[in-house]
């Protein structure tokens, strides 16, 4: 029986896709790029095909252009999903929410801002626990948090490598719902099945409701 339903944040909960756009036009943007003939297009289409390939988005992207500084991720620029508070609220009404993600210092202060904190019993961030995913052991932690058997959470998020397939291993069912970079994650989805496939948010009430 389906207890605690954890969810991951960026590109689930919240849209990215203004942070990525804007870290894409830094980067184009510094005089090693330009050296280079790097464009802004050019990085977003890398993390595409590094996103596909089931490997870390931005660190790998840097590699392989071989940059040699990160730009900043802008916090700033995040917004939720329209559906998100009134999702969360009413799954809130039937089962525990969680969060596990990789996020970085101040995941509990974003979440407040965004005015749905108050949904999740249990929020756990790689930058606490000191695990990113796909490492199990942050799925591990999470579920020794909520005293819950595997068989009886559920992992959703945005990313087959990262959310479905680690949280499915140790037994959890896993919801790939497909907003953002992830959702182009389809022969990863096809070596690892998730066990629903959502376009959004609001078809989580179709399955768990």
């Amino acid at each position: 029986m389906i207890k605690t339903l954890f969810f991951d944040v960026g590109y689930t909960l919240v849209d990215e896709e203004a942070v990525w756009l804007r870290r894409c036009k830094e980067q184009a943007a510094t005089e090693e790029a330009k050296k280079l003939g790097v464009t802004a297009e050019d990085i977003y289409h890398e993390i595409e095909k590094v996103t596909i390939e089931g490997l870390p988005q931005y660190r790998t992207t840097i590699e392989r252009f071989n940059f040699s500084e990160m730009m900043p991720y802008h916090h700033e620029l995040e917004t939720m999903y329209e559906d998100a508070p009134l999702v969360l609220k009413t799954l809130s009404e039937k089962y525990e929410l969680g969060v596990i993600a990789n996020q970085a210092e101040g995941l509990r202060e974003r979440l407040e801002s965004f005015g749905i904190l108050k949904y999740f019993k249990y929020v756990i961030s790689s930058w606490d626990v000191k695990v990113m995913k796909p490492d199990i052991r942050i799925f591990e932690h999470a579920l020794k948090t909520a005293n819950c058997q595997p068989q009886d959470a559920v992992m959703i998020g945005d990313r087959i490598d990262n959310d479905t397939a680690p949280a499915q291993s140790l037994g959890m069912k896993g919801v790939w719902i497909k907003q953002g970079f992830g959702r182009l994650q389809t022969a990863l989805a096809a070596v690892n099945p998730p066990d629903y496939e959502v376009d959004n948010l609001i078809e989580l009430l179709k399955i768990f409701l």
